[in-house]
């Protein structure tokens, strides 16, 4: 673990240390163009006015003699000038390998080597005996005295800062790991001494760096006092010493970023903290530590998630410096996932992120009530964050269906809010929201009890997803209230068919889905036509289509008696729920319903053989049976000479065709299908029928002439 810890400290120094390199010939370049650029804001100013007196009649003001027009400074805009050639990209940021590797890279090697040695050296000497405490002691403050003392000497020289700003940081580095031996390995300190010296090392560690505009000072002091416990070796069991120093160190973090914007001292402290605290927990943890450990968790969660917010309201000037997403979201996320594993079960934990739900929701209602508009997306943050906490705290304290219908509600009213202020990151996490409730549904819905038939958990909680989705497709527009629709639709015809498929019979079943379907697809053309809603009719689509389906099928595997009446072709429930069904398809299609037509029809001449002549209602029986054939020639041939007549009263040449190529199609099957039954008294009648049927036709419906004639 140690070597480890060496391999990160020596990382993020390297790292924050490379940002210096550089910077002072930037920052020289940057002050001159501003200077340049605000006289020539003087220069045209002055001209301007010189102007507008001259339009006005009126002398110039003194020194107000307009000159030519300035050369416009670079990065400046000249809007009175033609244009000119675009200037030359500025050169592009450095990476982080470059910052790494700038500057005098030896000095940031050398030191970070020392303070691991000199670490080592203290604890060789302590396990060893070597030389009396105090003087072992003093040797190590001494020197770490002496590279402060040399270190700011070097920076103050001309180009030397970052060698001198780096020997200074491992000097600091030493003199916490003295304290701290003297703290936990030797006892010389209690607890609190040791704290104030700690903090007297700090405030002169940030005085110096404030001094010289040290950013990596900081971060190397504070690191190395982060680091010092584990290169210590004196950690312990208890975790009161631990967390009481860290709450020091980290409080110490926020009262420097207050003043000074140094991104990378707060990172490095959110990073640091959770790192040895992790490493501790790993090897030290037990039950009884959870009051303390619980304890820092909260405060570390509070301090590092309302600081961006105080700092940004009071307009604190380091507040820069904690606009970063890696503390504003990875604060909450590593904290819950703390918390996850000190919680003793789900119901603890669904407390824990309902606690966090309003106290980002109070975040965000401070921000939202008093909060200027240059807050607003931090704003926004927090309110993201009180909504995903308040998301997850359901499913984790409730069952299946209270989350479902949490989760659906609080997707629509975040679509909501998205569609009305035009935020369309809102409007996405309100449709996830409800993609995650119909997912988590589905998910738990095998083992959810059917109950009453509608009166159940499992209808309600689909029936209210669909109804979210049906909220969300008014509030949206175009293809987005059509996938919405889509969604509404299909969840509400499952819903209607798994109560179905639950609570009623086979035959029962085919007709009451019928009923259902074709209400389904009637209400969505009446909103579509009637209401005047266009994507109603788009999404047509959906219940059209299954009803077709479910139409097919139910004619094909279903023979239509029920409740044990008497079977009476058309007068019963099941063929009206067959010409209920049509009639919905032929509001929405008609050549849908030509098809669904021709499939009842043929399938009535099955069910008649079937309860009139007891032919079992089975695909091989139906095709081998006399009468079924016999029936389904006459209605075929009812129904093309129905077509033809039809189409010849207005002219439908098309519908014509049609009816023509089904009577040509019952000569076929008079010829290849009905001629092994020639000679009965069924197919002579059928055959006699037939040809009366088609001599009618020629007479009342001749082929109407083509659109030109």
């Amino acid at each position: 673990m140690l070597s480890a810890l060496v391999i990160l400290l020596l990382l993020i120094w390297l790292a924050i240390l490379g940002k210096r390199s550089g910077k002072p010939a930037a920052d020289q370049e940057r002050l001159k163009t501003l200077e340049e650029q605000v006289q020539w804001l003087y220069r045209e100013t002055q001209r301007l006015r010189a102007e507008l007196a001259a339009l006005k009649g009126e002398a110039p003001a003194e020194g107000a003699v307009p000159p030519p027009a300035p050369e416009a400074p670079a990065g400046t805009v000249d809007t009175t000038a033609a244009p000119a050639a675009e200037p030359a990209p500025a050169p592009a940021a450095l990476t982080w390998w470059q910052r790494l590797l700038a500057g005098n890279l030896l000095a940031k090697v050398g030191v970070v080597l020392l303070f691991f040695g000199v670490a080592s050296a203290l604890r060789l000497a302590a396990d060893y005996g070597y030389l009396p405490v105090s003087l072992r002691l003093l040797v190590g403050a001494v020197g770490g005295v002496a590279m402060i003392a040399f270190g700011w000497a070097k920076a103050r020289q001309g180009g030397h800062e970052a060698f001198g700003i780096a020997v200074q940081g491992g000097g600091f580095a030493i003199l916490y790991l003295i304290v701290y031996f003297m703290l936990a390995r030797y006892a010389l300190l209690g607890p609190t001494p040791a704290f104030l010296f700690f903090a007297l090392i700090g405030v002169g560690c940030v005085l110096l760096a404030a001094a010289q505009d040290g950013e990596i000072l900081a971060v190397l002091g504070l690191a190395g006092a982060f680091f010092a416990p584990v290169l210590a070796d004196r950690i312990g069991d208890d975790p009161l010493p631990l967390f009481g120093y860290f709450t020091l160190l980290n409080a110490f973090i926020v009262g420097v970023s207050w003043f000074k914007a140094w991104r990378v001292l707060d990172v490095a402290g959110f990073v640091l903290t959770i790192g040895v605290g992790m490493a501790w927990a790993v090897d030290h943890y037990r039950a009884e530590h959870y009051p303390a450990t619980q304890g820092f968790l909260v405060f570390f969660w509070l301090l590092y998630s309302a600081t961006p917010v105080l700092m940004a309201w009071f307009r604190a000037p380091g507040r820069a410096g904690w606009n970063d997403a890696v503390l504003v979201f990875g604060t909450p996320l590593v904290g819950f996932a703390l918390q996850s594993r000190l919680a003793a079960d789900r119901y603890e934990l669904a407390w824990a992120a309902f606690a966090a739900a309003l106290y980002y929701g109070a975040l965000w209602l401070f921000l939202f009530l008093r909060g200027p508009a240059e807050l607003r997306l931090l704003e926004r943050c927090q309110l993201g964050l009180a909504i995903a906490f308040g998301t997850l705290a359901v499913p984790l304290g409730f069952g299946v269906h209270v989350t479902t219908a949490f989760w659906a509600l609080e997707g629509v009213a975040v679509l909501w809010f998205g569609a009305v202020q035009g935020r369309r990151p809102a409007v996405l996490a309100g449709a996830g929201l409800q993609l995650a409730a119909g997912a988590w549904l589905l998910w738990h819905l095998p083992g959810t009890a059917t109950g009453l038939p509608v009166v159940n958990e499992a209808f309600f909680g689909m029936a209210l997803v669909a109804g979210t989705g049906y909220a969300s497709a008014r509030l949206l527009t175009d293809e987005r209230a059509v996938a919405a629709l889509w969604w509404a639709l299909g969840w509400w015809m499952a819903a209607g068919l798994r109560e179905i498929h639950f609570h009623a019979s086979d035959a029962n079943g085919a007709v009451l889905g019928l009923v259902f379907l074709a209400g389904t697809l009637a209400v969505t053309l009446w909103l579509h036509r009637a209401r005047a809603w266009q994507p109603a009719g788009q999404a047509a689509l959906l219940p059209g289509a299954v009803l077709a389906l479910w139409l097919a099928w139910t004619n094909l595997t279903e023979p239509g008696a029920l409740g044990g009446l008497p079977y009476l072709p058309v007068l019963n429930a099941f063929d009206f729920a067959q010409l209920l069904a049509l009639a919905a398809l032929t509001a929405w299609q008609r050549r849908v319903v030509a098809l669904g037509a021709f499939v009842w029809i043929s399938c009535l001449a099955a069910r008649i053989a079937h309860h009139w002549g007891g032919v079992p209602f089975t695909g091989p029986a139906l095709w081998h049976s006399t009468l079924a054939q016999t029936l389904l020639t006459l209605l075929w041939t009812l129904l093309a000479i129905a077509a033809m007549i039809r189409a010849a009263r207005i002219g439908a040449r098309l519908l014509w065709q049609a009816g023509f190529g089904l009577l040509a199609l019952v000569g076929a099957k008079l010829l290849l299908v009905d001629l092994h039954n020639a000679g009965t008294l069924l197919w002579t009648g059928s055959l006699i029928g037939v040809a009366l049927l088609v001599l009618a036709a020629g007479y009342f419906a001749p082929v109407p002439p083509r659109q030109s004639e």
